[in-house]
């Protein structure tokens, strides 16, 4: 695939932060929104309807430094695993007034001290890609990353991910570059594409987010009227 062009960081690297105190920690409790609410992943009561989703989905796991698992035991093993892990904090995806799980995704890399963490683990099943649930699922993962005075969220992918990068710009993220030589991965080198959004660009994101996410953008069938992208460009050419 062709190499992203890199935007210039306009955030000069000599500013001084006198009343910096570290960001708060990600949240161990349900995380609201209008048609997905988010739950601290509990791999006892989630894993295995997880694992379901994902048992008969090889293709999902091809960029993914994890998985095909062979069955639930050794997927609901990496899990607790993952879960466990003092940096990480994640989140299953449910369908708002139901018990239905869509997926999973959270936070990795956490540094509480620096104000920095990385959006990862994102494992949504086919119900749930390219819907209004998905894009509100990542949108309650970055506000909330926000409002506890994250300074930078990351979006990390395998550089042949093209799917993946393409996200990330559709949600807002900027590219940084690439990680060369960063991992290898089921016995393969992966280099790694960087994106990042900052706490400075996330005022005009939200709104873009909000005005997307608003009823009246979707039809009956839960169809967009108009893609996040064009409430991104109203809200650039606005400021």
């Amino acid at each position: 695939m062709n190499s992203p062009q890199v935007t210039p960081h306009s955030t000069p690297s000599s500013q001084r932060l006198p009343n910096w105190r570290s960001a708060g920690k990600a949240p161990n409790a349900p995380i609201q929104g209008q048609s997905v609410f988010l739950l601290p992943l509990d791999p006892p009561r989630h894993g295995e309807a997880l694992f379901k989703l994902f048992a008969n989905d090889e293709a999902h796991w091809a960029h993914l430094p994890y998985g095909p698992f062979a069955d639930a035991e050794s997927f609901m093993s990496w899990l607790a695993l993952t879960v466990s892990a003092a940096d990480a904090a994640l989140y299953a995806v449910f369908k708002k007034d139901s018990n239905q799980v869509l997926g999973f995704l959270g936070y990795r890399q956490i540094v509480q001290a620096h104000g920095t963490l990385e959006i990862g683990h994102v494992n949504f099943s086919q119900a749930l890609r390219q819907t209004r649930m998905a894009s509100e699922a990542m949108y309650l993962l970055l506000k909330t990353a926000f409002e506890l005075g994250y300074r930078r969220c990351e979006w990390r992918c395998d550089s042949r991910n093209a799917a993946s990068a393409k996200a990330a710009r559709r949600l807002g993220f900027q590219f940084e570059g690439m990680l060369r030589q960063a991992m290898v991965v089921k016995g393969r080198n992966r280099d790694t594409l960087l994106f990042s959004m900052l706490d400075g660009e996330w005022d005009g994101l939200c709104q873009a987010y909000e005005a997307y996410l608003a009823d009246d953008n979707f039809d009956a069938e839960g169809r967009q009227l108009h893609s996040l992208g064009r409430f991104m460009a109203k809200d650039c050419a606005l400021a």
